[in-house]
């Protein structure tokens, strides 16, 4: 729809102030034939020969009369000048301001609807190219718009703005044009932007406002031209993760890793007594003749072992410092746990839970889950309140077979849901670690904290952390093993975790 522009209201106002001024100055003078006669017999009433000196003629003026009588003279012209025209204003001034007045409005008003025939916003075409469509987490996008006008007719002024989310950073360029467009022309322009966190996000609409040649009338319609781009969590962090924890906590190994299983294997690993369980080929003869009791001999076979990542997403999870939540964290864990599983060729799955299981990943040892994983994390958001149970019936159903489960989660569901799951999870052979990222860690930064508010945070840690344990210690009667972490040592608390499972053989294929 067309408007007008500053200057084309700025000029209506002041003609909308001349005709004010010319009805009032009409409306002053109709008044004036009124207030004449009044203004004549005030003069006839005011005796001015008394301003004169020796007015009476008893005496002889002489030279110091001459001062007085130039002012008295010049009070009265003044006088009757100043009554003369406040109570009269000429018709010209009258006329005057009513024409320029008329002529300023409609010099513009009457243009409006000529300047609708020309080329406005529905005339531009908007074409925009993403530099690719998915990105990771502090990643940078190119973003190219072309511009073309579809109209034989000249956009004088053309302005394009397009949008971007508000989280993106402009590191290069400008997301607006402001050009002349001829008949049948296409521009171009383009802009770079930070992603620094992951998500579904759009880019666009495009803001498009037209102007007149003088700059009295603007033109504005919003493109509905929209671009998605799916950022996933970063990739760049992992790598400089897993390439610390390869060195400092795992070691160089790769493909299956062993583990202790009496009766396999061909590499010896120990011997010790005999159980009714075990074969008689294993039996060392030697050891049983030199310590007069049966002992066996135990080898070590190699296997892989079967993990499964429980992601919580509810609510609570969210909470933290901007773009530092529990959440954030709690992915890069996953996703580092998935890197390291299909590093040491171990099967990997994942499920993502807070009322309902939202998604589940079957384990699978191949490298192209790691795709499925980063996709599906990057539209994970915090919501609800996780029902523990309901969502490890889902997944009892679905994994048949013993597996490690990994929760990551903050457990500020209700206690008695999370241990009725927890003893679900173990009556059907799985094994369970407890990943908990703990609230406080994640929200107060103590150097921002005047001493009052200090010792509050502290008073109310301390409870909390009272609470947690009470919990532990009814989770641990489930042989499962808890962890509270923090931002900073979350993630190697994952690395070694894993590291210990592998060892321990949980899981196992």
């Amino acid at each position: 729809m067309a408007l007008f522009t500053r200057r084309g209201g700025k000029i209506i106002y002041y003609g909308l102030i001349l005709l004010s001024c010319s009805m009032a100055f009409a409306g002053y003078n109709s008044l004036s034939t009124f207030t004449e006669p009044i203004a004549e017999g005030m003069m006839d009433d005011l005796d001015t020969t008394e301003w004169y000196p020796a007015a009476d003629g008893n005496r002889e003026v002489g030279g110091s009369d001459f001062f007085p009588i130039l002012g008295a003279t010049a009070g009265e012209v003044l006088l009757t000048y100043v009554l003369g025209t406040v109570l009269t204003i000429d018709s010209n001034l009258i006329y005057y301001t009513l024409v320029i007045g008329l002529m300023m409005i409609l010099g513009v008003v009457i243009g409006l609807p000529f300047s609708r025939l020309g080329a406005g916003p529905k005339s531009v075409e908007i074409n925009r190219r993403l530099g690719k469509e998915k990105g990771f987490a502090g990643d940078y996008l190119l973003v190219e718009v072309e511009v073309k006008n579809r109209s034989i007719n000249q956009i004088p002024v053309l302005e394009v703005y397009d949008a971007y989310p508000d989280v993106f950073e402009l590191v290069l360029g400008e997301n607006f044009l402001t050009t002349q467009l001829n008949p049948l022309q296409t521009l171009k322009f383009s802009y770079v932007v930070r992603m620094p966190i992951r998500g579904k996000f759009i880019i666009g609409p495009c803001k498009v406002i037209t102007h007149d040649r003088m700059g009295f009338y603007s033109d504005e319609a919003v493109l509905a031209d929209i671009s998605e781009i799916l950022v996933l969590p970063s990739y760049q962090d992992i790598q400089k993760l897993m390439m610390i924890g390869s060195k400092r906590q795992l070691g160089a190994q790769f493909g299956a890793h062993k583990m202790s299983r009496k009766g396999g294997g061909t590499d010896f690993f120990g011997i010790r007594d005999y159980v009714p369980e075990d074969s008689m080929k294993f039996v060392d003869w030697k050891a049983t003749s030199r310590l007069s009791k049966m002992m066996v001999r135990e080898y070590e076979i190699e296997q892989n072992i079967r993990v499964v990542t429980l992601l919580d997403s509810s609510m609570s999870m969210g909470a933290g410092l901007p773009r530092n939540t529990k959440l954030e964290y709690s992915i890069r864990a996953a996703v580092l746990m998935t890197f390291l599983a299909l590093e040491k060729r171990d099967m990997i799955g994942m499920a993502v839970a807070d009322e309902e299981v939202r998604e589940w990943i079957q384990p699978t040892s191949n490298a192209r889950i790691i795709n499925q994983v980063l996709d599906t994390l990057a539209y994970v958001q915090p919501r609800g309140e996780n029902k523990w149970s309901k969502s490890i019936d889902y997944l009892i159903s679905r994994q048949k077979r013993s597996c490690l489960f990994v929760i990551i989660s903050d457990l500020e569901a209700h206690p008695d849901d999370l241990l009725d799951a927890i003893r679900k999870l173990r009556v059907h052979s799985h094994h369970v670690i407890i990943i908990s990222p703990f609230g406080p860690w994640f929200e107060i930064v103590s150097h921002e904290l005047d001493p009052t508010d200090k010792l509050i945070g502290e008073a109310i840690v301390e409870e909390l952390i009272g609470l947690r344990r009470e919990l532990f210690k009814k989770l641990q009667a489930y042989n499962c093993t808890v962890i509270s972490v923090g931002p900073d040592d979350m993630l190697p608390t994952v690395m070694q975790q894993y590291s210990r499972a592998r060892k321990m053989g949980l899981g196992s294929v």
